[in-house]
Protein backbone atom coordinates (compact mmCIF):
# COMPACT_ATOMS: atom_id res chain seq x y z
CA UNK A 1 0.00 0.00 0.00
CA UNK A 2 1.70 3.07 -1.26
CA UNK A 3 0.48 6.49 -0.08
CA UNK A 4 1.30 10.31 -1.34
CA UNK A 5 1.52 12.52 1.52
CA UNK A 6 2.43 15.97 0.98
CA UNK A 7 5.27 17.76 2.57
CA UNK A 8 4.83 20.72 0.77
CA UNK A 9 1.42 22.52 1.05
CA UNK A 10 1.29 23.61 -2.21
CA UNK A 11 0.43 21.17 -5.38
CA UNK A 12 1.71 21.10 -9.15
CA UNK A 13 -0.28 23.38 -11.39
CA UNK A 14 -0.15 20.16 -13.48
CA UNK A 15 -1.61 17.87 -10.83
CA UNK A 16 -4.42 20.86 -10.59
CA UNK A 17 -5.44 21.27 -13.86
CA UNK A 18 -5.72 17.39 -14.59
CA UNK A 19 -7.04 16.26 -11.26
CA UNK A 20 -9.94 19.52 -10.68
CA UNK A 21 -11.21 19.28 -14.99
CA UNK A 22 -14.39 17.87 -14.74
CA UNK A 23 -14.05 16.66 -18.14
CA UNK A 24 -11.32 13.74 -17.70
CA UNK A 25 -11.92 11.10 -14.88
CA UNK A 26 -8.60 10.19 -13.78
CA UNK A 27 -7.78 7.27 -10.76
CA UNK A 28 -7.04 9.06 -8.82
CA UNK A 29 -8.53 11.39 -5.70
CA UNK A 30 -7.10 14.81 -5.18
CA UNK A 31 -7.94 16.75 -1.64
CA UNK A 32 -7.11 20.04 -0.95
CA UNK A 33 -7.19 21.71 2.44
CA UNK A 34 -8.17 24.54 4.22
CA UNK A 35 -8.32 24.31 8.10
CA UNK A 36 -9.64 27.45 10.19
CA UNK A 37 -9.48 27.30 14.27
CA UNK A 38 -11.89 29.93 15.70
CA UNK A 39 -12.35 33.06 14.83
CA UNK A 40 -8.63 33.29 13.33
CA UNK A 41 -8.13 35.41 10.33
CA UNK A 42 -5.24 32.60 9.45
CA UNK A 43 -5.03 29.30 8.05
CA UNK A 44 -3.52 26.28 7.50
CA UNK A 45 -3.14 24.42 3.99
CA UNK A 46 -2.43 21.26 3.11
CA UNK A 47 -3.12 18.46 -0.05
CA UNK A 48 -2.97 14.70 -0.32
CA UNK A 49 -3.88 12.23 -2.35
CA UNK A 50 -4.27 8.73 -2.79
CA UNK A 51 -2.54 6.33 -4.06
CA UNK A 52 -4.16 2.48 -3.67
CA UNK A 53 -6.88 1.45 -1.85
CA UNK A 54 -6.27 4.22 1.26
CA UNK A 55 -8.57 7.14 0.14
CA UNK A 56 -7.73 10.63 0.45
CA UNK A 57 -10.54 12.08 2.64
CA UNK A 58 -9.83 8.65 5.72
CA UNK A 59 -6.28 9.35 5.15
CA UNK A 60 -6.59 13.52 5.90
CA UNK A 61 -9.57 13.21 8.43
CA UNK A 62 -7.77 9.81 10.55
CA UNK A 63 -4.25 10.59 10.35
CA UNK A 64 -3.63 14.00 9.91
CA UNK A 65 -6.99 16.23 10.76
CA UNK A 66 -6.14 16.61 14.94
CA UNK A 67 -9.07 18.37 17.16
CA UNK A 68 -7.03 20.80 19.09
CA UNK A 69 -9.59 23.22 21.23
CA UNK A 70 -13.28 22.19 21.84
CA UNK A 71 -14.05 25.33 23.21
CA UNK A 72 -13.06 26.70 19.28
CA UNK A 73 -15.18 26.02 16.10
CA UNK A 74 -13.27 24.23 13.52
CA UNK A 75 -14.09 25.23 9.90
CA UNK A 76 -12.68 22.95 7.35
CA UNK A 77 -12.87 23.25 3.39
CA UNK A 78 -12.34 20.31 1.61
CA UNK A 79 -11.83 20.84 -2.59
CA UNK A 80 -11.98 17.00 -3.82
CA UNK A 81 -11.49 16.04 -7.35
CA UNK A 82 -14.14 13.51 -6.46
CA UNK A 83 -16.59 13.74 -4.31
CA UNK A 84 -16.51 11.15 -1.15
CA UNK A 85 -17.53 7.37 -2.01
CA UNK A 86 -20.20 5.74 0.46
CA UNK A 87 -17.05 4.83 3.01
CA UNK A 88 -15.30 8.37 2.71
CA UNK A 89 -19.14 9.83 3.53
CA UNK A 90 -18.99 7.63 6.88
CA UNK A 91 -15.75 8.97 7.94
CA UNK A 92 -17.10 12.15 7.74
CA UNK A 93 -20.48 11.89 9.11
CA UNK A 94 -18.47 9.92 12.65
CA UNK A 95 -16.35 12.81 12.45
CA UNK A 96 -18.57 15.31 12.68
CA UNK A 97 -20.90 13.06 14.96
CA UNK A 98 -17.66 12.95 17.51
CA UNK A 99 -16.73 16.32 16.82
CA UNK A 100 -19.18 18.88 17.59
CA UNK A 101 -17.08 22.18 17.25
CA UNK A 102 -15.98 20.75 13.14
CA UNK A 103 -18.05 22.65 10.53
CA UNK A 104 -17.16 20.93 6.83
CA UNK A 105 -17.41 22.50 3.14
CA UNK A 106 -17.06 19.80 0.60
CA UNK A 107 -16.61 21.56 -2.94
CA UNK A 108 -16.16 18.92 -5.51
CA UNK A 109 -14.86 18.91 -9.23
CA UNK A 110 -16.98 16.01 -9.98
CA UNK A 111 -19.12 13.22 -8.75
CA UNK A 112 -18.21 9.75 -8.03
CA UNK A 113 -20.10 6.87 -9.39
CA UNK A 114 -23.00 9.05 -9.74
CA UNK A 115 -25.44 6.32 -10.64
CA UNK A 116 -24.50 3.64 -7.64
CA UNK A 117 -26.99 3.34 -5.34
CA UNK A 118 -24.63 3.05 -2.11
CA UNK A 119 -23.05 6.69 -3.24
CA UNK A 120 -25.83 8.80 -4.02
CA UNK A 121 -27.59 7.58 -0.46
CA UNK A 122 -24.14 8.51 1.52
CA UNK A 123 -23.89 11.56 -0.32
CA UNK A 124 -27.59 12.97 0.85
CA UNK A 125 -27.07 11.36 4.09
CA UNK A 126 -23.79 13.54 4.22
CA UNK A 127 -25.71 16.29 3.41
CA UNK A 128 -28.46 16.54 5.42
CA UNK A 129 -26.23 16.31 8.48
CA UNK A 130 -26.01 19.62 10.31
CA UNK A 131 -22.28 21.44 10.09
CA UNK A 132 -22.00 19.97 6.12
CA UNK A 133 -22.50 21.64 3.08
CA UNK A 134 -21.31 19.83 -0.34
CA UNK A 135 -21.44 21.48 -3.85
CA UNK A 136 -19.94 21.13 -7.38
CA UNK A 137 -16.58 23.65 -7.91
CA UNK A 138 -18.41 26.92 -9.31
CA UNK A 139 -15.72 28.42 -12.29
CA UNK A 140 -16.58 32.47 -12.19
CA UNK A 141 -18.79 34.59 -10.73
CA UNK A 142 -18.75 35.66 -6.93
CA UNK A 143 -16.72 32.74 -6.00
CA UNK A 144 -14.52 30.81 -8.13
CA UNK A 145 -13.72 28.08 -6.20
CA UNK A 146 -10.90 27.09 -9.01
CA UNK A 147 -9.07 30.55 -9.15
CA UNK A 148 -8.95 30.61 -5.33
CA UNK A 149 -7.37 26.92 -5.22
CA UNK A 150 -5.11 28.20 -8.14
CA UNK A 151 -4.35 30.74 -5.99
CA UNK A 152 -3.97 29.51 -2.58
CA UNK A 153 -2.14 25.92 -3.17
CA UNK A 154 0.09 26.67 -6.15
CA UNK A 155 3.53 27.73 -5.30
CA UNK A 156 3.41 31.78 -5.45
CA UNK A 157 5.60 32.92 -8.11
CA UNK A 158 4.23 30.33 -10.78
CA UNK A 159 3.23 31.90 -13.92
CA UNK A 160 0.97 29.36 -15.61
CA UNK A 161 -2.11 30.16 -17.57
CA UNK A 162 -4.87 28.39 -16.26
CA UNK A 163 -9.11 28.94 -17.07
CA UNK A 164 -11.05 26.89 -16.04
CA UNK A 165 -14.02 28.41 -18.89
CA UNK A 166 -12.82 25.77 -20.95
CA UNK A 167 -15.02 22.95 -19.39
CA UNK A 168 -17.98 25.56 -17.81
CA UNK A 169 -20.46 22.43 -19.68
CA UNK A 170 -19.16 19.99 -17.72
CA UNK A 171 -18.81 21.88 -14.35
CA UNK A 172 -22.81 22.81 -15.29
CA UNK A 173 -23.41 18.50 -16.09
CA UNK A 174 -21.84 17.51 -12.56
CA UNK A 175 -23.52 20.45 -10.50
CA UNK A 176 -27.01 19.06 -11.97
CA UNK A 177 -25.44 15.56 -11.53
CA UNK A 178 -25.07 16.17 -7.80
CA UNK A 179 -28.47 18.44 -7.44
CA UNK A 180 -30.44 15.14 -8.29
CA UNK A 181 -28.51 13.39 -6.13
CA UNK A 182 -29.13 15.53 -2.76
CA UNK A 183 -32.70 16.54 -3.76
CA UNK A 184 -34.50 13.25 -5.07
CA UNK A 185 -35.82 10.14 -2.39
CA UNK A 186 -35.28 6.67 -2.82
CA UNK A 187 -38.57 6.05 -1.19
Amino acid sequence: LTFLLCFSMYISKRALRRHFDPRVYPHETYLLCELQWGGSDRSWIHWVRNDGDYHAEDYFLEEIFEPRNYNNVCHITLYLSYSPCLECCDTIRDLLNRERNVHIDIRVARVFYANTPDNRAALRDLHNMPRVTIQVMEAQGKVSHYTYCWETFIQPGVYYVFSPRSFETAIWKQRLKLQEILTVSTL
